[in-house]
């Protein structure tokens, strides 16, 4: 990625993907990736919780010399799995990370190269320990966009396994 422009964009092509979920049948959206591992429901539901998170904790905190505590990642992670799997639709969970991931669109629209580009601290540590990279903006949410890729690639693997082929 070049650029903010280019990072938002990335982030925002992850909705058409996820739109192309709803030609999968409920069984199989429901139905756990591989034993022991969560479905195609609680990635995209996982995703929706984080895009949550990080609109209403996350973005406004981020300012030059900030100081930001993350949560822990398994309190949102179960809280994600427990939702996907509590009886609500494919239908509303595709809706859910549609509306999330275009909240988080709009903010970063908003956003200055000076402010994604401010340093911060999170954790305590200011050097991002998987990127190498000081914490910023950009590359926080360019960890986001990898972390996406990670699981449209679970799931795609999943569905061609199941001899489905997402319409493109």
């Amino acid at each position: 990625m070049s650029d903010t422009k280019d990072l938002i964009l990335e982030l925002e092509q992850f909705t058409s993907w996820v739109l192309s979920l709803q030609t999968i049948e409920e069984r199989l959206f429901f139905k756990p990736i591989k034993e022991g591992k969560w479905s195609p429901a609680e990635i995209i539901t996982h995703i929706t919780f984080w895009d949550r998170y990080i609109v209403d904790e996350m973005l406004p905190a981020m300012n030059q010399n900030a100081k930001i505590e993350s949560v822990e990642f398994e309190v949102i992670n179960s809280r994600a799995s427990k939702h996907a799997m509590s009886g609500i639709s494919k239908k509303q969970i595709i809706d859910n990370q549609i509306i999330a991931r275009n909240n988080v669109i709009s903010l970063l629209r908003e956003k200055t190269d000076e402010e994604f580009f401010a340093k911060f601290t999170l954790n305590g540590e200011e050097i991002d320990p998987y990127s190498g990279y000081p914490h910023t903006m950009y590359n926080y949410f360019a960890g986001f966009a990898w972390h996406d890729n990670h699981h449209k690639k679970q799931i795609e693997v999943f569905l061609n396994e199941n001899s489905i082929t997402l319409l493109k």
